[in-house]
């Protein structure tokens, strides 16, 4: 059964059209009702769903699996060539489901069954084909995943380099909003607090998040920009104070995401900042956090929250580069303020970005 793994959909992503037939060839061809492509995430450590099939998959598309979740279930599996099978029975017995209701029969398909293909490019593990729902409700035979396994050695290479296409038109995408935003560091302001303010508003409608949170260590300044811009309330600056010790953590650690169960991030910095935050994150109908430093060339300056509804689709490893990307630099031009000295000139290239993200 798929249903343990899943989340919600994105409905801003662009959909990946040639993913979609491919997996719809696929399970139309092998015969089962519901397919899904998922591939690794080497900087967060995760599994993306990135292609899904059937009526009641679509709402996952976009969401993430920890990885030692999933090779877990892949070591555990029946290996023929690159197809791995994995049993109700066998999945209980290692604790990875709850036992359920018996098989019905000897080879008859059970809702924790698991039939998984592996995508390689060389000697890497880059992801899964995964098969649910079998039409004829029976285990799989060894002719049918025989006919997985070349189905998936075939279309291997097409399945990676399509999601490389769709990965680098989202990069584009985050890269061109990117240049935008730091163009606004060349802008005049009033001061280094309007800077910010507007810089961290145009991040929010970019990142398609509900608020910003800043924290400016000089002069102690707060800024809670949710389209507008205000003072935190004192529960609210008292909350966040509290995590303000974290902070170097996070200036050498990098950024740190709390969303329900799925946590990112120097574990010390996570550990630290989630019994903190849990109470603000109630209040605020639980949002997906993206927490970051905000770095001189030397020091760190202040502290930055980004959130996104519960309800909204789960951070992606591209734009959580984009948001530390975009803080790195305005710490930079923030230091230089502070300094008397000029703002730094940066290298706006669309293409660098898109490199570097």
């Amino acid at each position: 059964m798929m249903e343990p793994w899943f989340g919600r959909l994105r409905p801003t992503r662009t959909e990946d059209e040639a993913l979609d037939l491919l997996l719809r060839e696929a399970a139309e061809t092998l015969g089962f009702r519901s397919a899904a492509i998922v591939l690794a995430r080497e900087t967060t450590g995760e599994f993306e769903y990135v292609a899904l099939h059937g009526e009641e998959t679509t709402r996952l598309l976009h969401t993430h699996l920890d990885r030692d979740y999933v090779m877990s279930l892949v070591e555990a599996a029946e290996v023929m060539g690159v197809v791995r099978y994995l049993s109700a029975e066998a999945r209980a017995g290692l604790g990875l489901v709850e036992p359920s209701v018996p098989r019905t029969s000897g080879r008859a398909w059970h809702t924790d069954d698991l039939l998984m293909a592996v995508l390689k490019d060389g000697a890497d593990f880059r992801g899964l084909v995964v098969l649910d729902d079998p039409i004829n409700g029976r285990v799989p035979s060894d002719a049918l995943q025989a006919r997985l396994h070349d189905w998936t050695r075939s279309h291997c290479a097409q399945v990676l380099a399509s999601d490389e296409r769709r990965r680098g038109e989202e990069g584009a995408g985050l890269a061109e909003s990117t240049v935008a935003i730091l163009r606004l560091l060349r802008a005049r302001f009033p001061s280094a607090v309007d800077r910010a303010q507007a810089c961290f508003e145009a991040l929010r409608v970019a990142l398609d998040a509900e608020l910003v949170l800043v924290h400016l260590a000089e002069g102690d300044e707060w800024r809670r920009i949710d389209g507008t811009v205000s003072e935190p309330d004192a529960t609210e600056r008292d909350t966040w104070r509290r995590a303000l010790p974290v902070l170097e953590e996070l200036r050498t650690a990098g950024p740190v995401l709390l969303a329900g169960t799925r946590r990112l991030g120097d574990p010390d910095a996570v550990e630290a900042l989630a019994p903190v935050v849990e109470l603000w994150q109630q209040r605020e109908r639980s949002p997906q956090l993206l927490v970051l430093p905000l770095t001189g060339p030397r020091d760190g300056l202040g502290l930055v929250v980004v959130a996104r509804s519960s309800r909204s689709t789960e951070w992606t490893d591209l734009e959580m580069a984009m948001a530390r990307r975009i803080c790195v630099d305005l710490g930079r031009a923030l230091r230089a303020e502070q300094d008397g000295e000029p703002v730094p000139e940066r290298d706006l290239d669309q293409r660098r970005l898109e490199r570097e993200g």
